[in-house]
């Protein structure tokens, strides 16, 4: 696998950067690439991004009702920075305490929560794509005094190494860093490694056609991928799959009811009906669930507990699945993401949405 290929997302929690703040360049956030698989992933060559932390200057500011946005720039590019206001998202403000864990008085917090142009601003938050344009959502953020620019140097001593030592390489243990004789991926073909390729070819196939639903009778008669289940297995460790593999029949409605299901796990798809044939509907290809959430979402909003911050995920859950049962959470957040990439509806934090 090539260092700037997405890795599969079995391997996304083996790389620290799933789960930390990464000290990236603006230049590169506004370059990330987003993943495949179309969740709020973005991709710095191998490495999964979700958060990162940034420090720049403040060279526009727009001051809105329930949140300012911030341009921060960095000496690489500028970045827009949507710090909501009277958030828990802040937690500095929350807590008592500065980003860095000092205690402080609030009133010190409250001014360093105020920038102007020029300021110099560090803020750490949720990265994700609006109107096809990177943007971070702050989590917390500060004003920094740093009359004798040992902030911004320490900063600019420490990236430069970030890059060099873990950003620019691939992560050990990924298939990303292995080379071709190396075990793992590149092992026999086996069934579940044949599920696993139908399900990438599933969601390869779904994406560029105009399929919106879709039963495994369907896909049975596609010939690219009942090429795919037709391969031929390599290992077959075990009896049950000894019988499985013996009959093609069998194996290619296997393959394809376990990849169907997998991209049921992932939220691409959800079981539409069973009867008289199991038929799937690829997510955000249902106009009906995108309308209905949004409009669940935009009542919700209305409501006085919900007017700082948005509708919380769970509650849009719990309103969605009484009218379509069979939405997973994951289906619902691919469908968070099409309406937010829509400019339908936006995300406060990440786990609170206001509808437009």
């Amino acid at each position: 696998m090539d260092f700037e290929e997405e890795p599969p997302p079995k391997e996304w929690g083996l790389d620290p950067f799933f789960f930390m703040f990464a000290k990236l360049y603006i230049k590169d956030i506004l370059e990330l690439k987003p993943s495949k698989l179309g969740r709020k992933i973005h991709f710095y060559k191998s490495h999964p991004v979700t958060k990162v932390e940034i420090l720049g200057a403040v060279v526009f500011k727009q001051e809105r009702e329930k949140f300012t946005c911030y341009g921060v720039d960095d000496g690489t590019g500028v970045i827009k920075c949507f710090c909501w206001k009277n958030s828990r998202q802040n937690k500095a403000s929350d807590s008592g305490q500065s980003v860095g864990g000092l205690p402080m008085a609030r009133q010190e917090l409250q001014e360093r929560s105020t920038l102007e142009l020029g300021d110099l601003i560090r803020a750490r938050g949720r990265v994700k794509t609006y109107r096809e344009q990177m943007e971070i959502s702050a989590y917390s953020y500060c004003k920094v005094d740093d009359p004798t620019l040992e902030v911004q140097i320490s900063w600019m001593r420490e990236v430069p190494r970030l890059y060099r030592k873990y950003y620019d390489k691939p992560c050990l243990g990924s298939s990303a860093g292995k080379r071709p004789g190396d075990t793992g991926s590149d092992g026999p073909l086996t069934l579940s490694k044949l599920v696993a390729l139908m399900a990438e070819q599933l969601r390869e196939f779904l994406r560029e056609s105009k399929v919106s639903t879709f039963s495994l009778q369907d896909l049975e008669t596609v010939d690219s991928l009942v090429s795919v289940a037709c391969r031929p297995l390599e290992s077959v460790p075990t009896e049950e799959e000894a019988e499985i593999a013996a009959s093609n029949a069998k194996r290619v409605r296997h393959v394809f009811t376990h990849a169907a299901q997998k991209l049921e796990e992932e939220g691409l798809a959800f079981v539409k009906k069973c009867y008289p044939v199991k038929v799937y509907q690829v997510t955000v290809k249902d106009q009906e669930l995108l309308r209905v959430t949004r409009q669940i979402i935009l009542a919700d909003c209305k409501l006085p507990h919900n007017a700082d911050q948005g509708c919380h995920f769970l509650s849009v859950f719990r309103s969605v699945t009484e009218r379509f049962r069979s939405v997973n959470k994951a289906a619902l957040r691919q469908v968070l993401d099409a309406l937010e990439l829509s400019s339908d509806i936006v995300s406060s934090t990440g786990s609170h949405y206001v509808a437009f």
